[in-house]
């Protein structure tokens, strides 16, 4: 990858292949009528141009009319200056005397300088995607009027600091975009991520499709998923693309297509409608034939999910457990080399009370968990603060002794800062700590998947004994008091019915299972005398025993009954 080629990709900018190019501009309705007036406001190399000026030559458009209605912003001025050039060569025989100073590709922040200029009939292109916590903080903090005017924040607190809430900036792109340039009555046809119709927190405010309070609306006319497609390669991002008209309201369902390709590899969509979940700013679930189904998965779930314990960085408490002493106490290695931060390597010996086992997403498979790390849990369970100074004196004074050591690398987290320094509560102390971390039986699954994968976990006999298992920041669990009702809940969410509907509304990747995606599933309470219910705990028994296809096939039918 070159130099500029990195830089590129670090502000957002991924050059658009022309087959995606061509099916946008077919979704936007541009055909090159003289006096359409089209512009492509983070143009790149100008691909969205070039085939705009293909289609107006073809409907024997002139010279002046392809100038003044084909128009192109571009941040970058390399990239603009390319622009330039590729829509000079797509004149072809009208460039006659045409200079690149004549070519109407604009170096210019679309967002933050907004030119004086009559409205679009179309907006069509490949914003920007770059997340808010990558975005350089003066940007940040130039552009923030603008996502709290369009009312793309719509987390706060806690919620919002673990990642609920990361924004991209294609979604300020697109809002601003169709404010400021969209004429009422005209069509935008953007690719964006796909998360903003499927994260449960980071489109919230997106799925408002409303420019600001008092602004228009935006009435979304379909959306495509190209995420099977991968589009551009390497890049870790889910496609998809959002076609709108301004100045009406969204109503649902919403055409939404699945691209892919067939098996002689030839490109294929499929058609599917689109609704919001749980309210009108849910993420959406994506129905075809299996609405009937669906309908009767959906419902509230008496049963609280939560987050695994964050235990950060995990230089400081993520353990290897080196050896057991005598006397309660343990010889162990920290383990920075498992986090970004650069912390110091240390072996020491401390207590061995508050080190547990404990899962992460990836020591999970379904059916199936073994721990790959040990954490050192700190965090009082009830006060949710860090145990006070004078009980780690008292009780744990090597532990003590050994945080300590990281005191200015535990003080200097974000999470402290904004969440525990004002109360003054200890500088070691930790998040997503709760009564149900320290639940007899749980029920963990992967956070950051694309599947739904469970297991029912307990206690496990490794270096430090029998010890309770404790779930990590990359899973979620729901904490239950017997084994019965932790496999009885674990069927329900390895069943193929309810993965499925997990995937029709939960966008793959690191939110695809938090906590919100099981509590839009129908579960009743467990009833230990229950038909249905035994059936299910057995059946998730003999899975988690080695069991085959006949246990999973009950599964599927028992919770469909359920």
């Amino acid at each position: 990858m070159t130099h500029d080629h990195r830089s590129r990709r670090a502000q957002g900018e991924y050059y658009t292949p022309r087959w995606l190019a061509e099916i946008i501009l077919d979704e936007s309705g541009y055909a090159g009528a003289p006096g359409s007036r089209l512009l492509d406001p983070s143009c790149g190399a100008g691909i969205f141009l070039i085939l705009a000026i293909e289609r107006a030559r073809g409907r024997g458009a002139g010279l002046q009319d392809i100038l003044a209605c084909i128009h192109g912003y571009e941040l970058n001025p390399n990239s603009a200056q390319a622009a330039r050039a590729a829509y000079l060569a797509a004149l072809g025989d009208l460039a006659a005397g045409v200079s690149l100073h004549d070519i109407p590709v604009f170096c210019r922040d679309a967002i933050l300088d907004p030119p004086e200029c009559a409205p679009f009939d179309v907006l069509a292109g490949n914003p920007p995607w770059v997340r808010w916590d990558y975005l350089p903080s003066e940007y940040r903090e130039a552009t923030l009027p603008l996502w709290k005017r369009y009312g793309l924040f719509s987390l706060k607190g806690f919620q919002a600091r673990l990642g609920a809430g990361k924004k991209d900036l294609s979604m300020l792109f697109t809002y601003a975009a169709a404010d400021f340039y969209l004429k009422p009555g005209g069509t935008l046809a953007f690719l964006i991520t796909q998360e903003v119709f499927k994260s449960k927190a980071a489109g919230e405010g997106f799925r408002r499709f409303r420019l600001g309070e008092e602004g228009p609306p935006l009435r979304v006319l379909r959306a495509h998923d190209f995420v099977k497609l991968r589009p551009f390669g390497d890049a870790v991002n889910k496609t998809a693309a959002l076609i709108a008209t301004k100045g009406e309201e969204t109503s649902y369902p919403v055409p939404y297509y699945i691209w892919d390709r067939d098996p002689a590899g030839a490109l294929r969509k499929q058609a599917f409608t689109a609704r919001p979940l749980g309210g009108r700013l849910g993420p959406w679930q994506t129905l075809g034939d299996d609405v009937e189904q669906f309908a009767r998965l959906e419902g509230t779930n008496p049963y609280k999910a939560m987050l695994g314990a964050n235990a950060n960085p995990y230089g400081v408490f993520w353990l290897e457990v080196q050896r057991a002493r005598p006397a309660g106490l343990v010889e162990v290695r920290n383990r920075p080399e498992l986090g970004k931060k650069p912390i110091p390597p240390l072996t020491a010996v401390i207590e061995s009370d508050l080190v547990y086992p404990a899962l992460r997403g990836s020591d999970i498979r379904r059916w199936h968990a073994t721990p790959g790390v040990h954490v050192l849990v700190v965090q009082d369970p009830v006060t949710r603060s860090g145990y006070t100074p004078s009980i780690m004196q008292q009780r744990y004074p090597r532990t003590l002794e050994y945080l300590e050591k990281f005191r200015e690398e535990l003080l200097s987290r974000a999470l402290y800062r904004k969440y525990h320094l004002e109360a003054a509560r200890p500088f070691y102390s930790q998040f997503n700590v709760a009564r149900e971390t320290f639940a007899p039986f749980k029920v963990v699954w992967k956070r950051m998947t694309g599947d739904l994968a469970a297991a029912v976990v307990s206690r496990w006999e490794g270096p430090l004994g029998d010890k309770l298992l404790l779930p990590l920041e990359t899973t979620a669990f729901i904490g239950v008091d017997t084994a019965e009702e932790a496999h009885y809940l674990c069927a329900i969410l390895n069943s193929g019915p309810v993965r499925a509907f997990v995937r029709s509304f939960s966008s793959a990747g690191r939110g695809f299972g938090t906590p919100f995606v099981v509590s839009k599933i129908r579960i009743p309470k467990f009833t230990p005398g229950g038909l249905l219910h035994r059936k299910l705990v057995e059946a998730s028994k003999a899975l988690h025993a080695g069991g085959g296809e006949d246990s999973q096939r009950e599964i599927d039918r028992s919770v469909l009954r359920l």
